[in-house]
């Protein structure tokens, strides 16, 4: 009787393990090679502002210049989602952002940025 209670629990465990690492790492797939856009930037030299994110654990920010023909990448950060919650990491910087299926309101420098999924 040992033993089957023994391999019961040990499943048991084995099973949330296995749900509660996937389930995260569903999450983060949603927004693996997704683009999201600003264009209400309320920056006066830029049209617009951009995320994109690369893998399901790596982010980009991109930025289109008005005086500029190409995009110019001004940061890479590691990010993690936690429900609907996003956290950017970038050395000893981090920001936080909340997430739905077609925006994202991020909070950088005391001011609500609004992303809307653009690819």
């Amino acid at each position: 009787m040992f033993w089957h209670e023994f391999c019961l629990t040990f499943e048991k465990k084995l099973e949330m393990r296995f749900f509660q690492s996937s389930s995260k790492s569903k999450s983060n797939k949603e927004l693996t090679n997704s683009e999201w856009i600003c264009e209400a930037t309320g920056d006066v030299s830029a049209s617009f502002y951009k995320l994109r994110f690369l893998s399901k654990s790596t982010v980009e920010g991109w930025v289109k210049y008005i005086d500029q023909k190409n995009e110019v990448k001004v940061f890479s950060a590691s990010f993690e989602k936690e429900k609907n919650l996003l956290k950017f990491h970038k050395e000893d910087d981090l920001f936080v952002a909340v997430y739905t299926k077609n925006k994202i309101a991020a909070v950088i420098d005391g001011q609500t940025i609004n992303f809307l999924r653009s690819a």
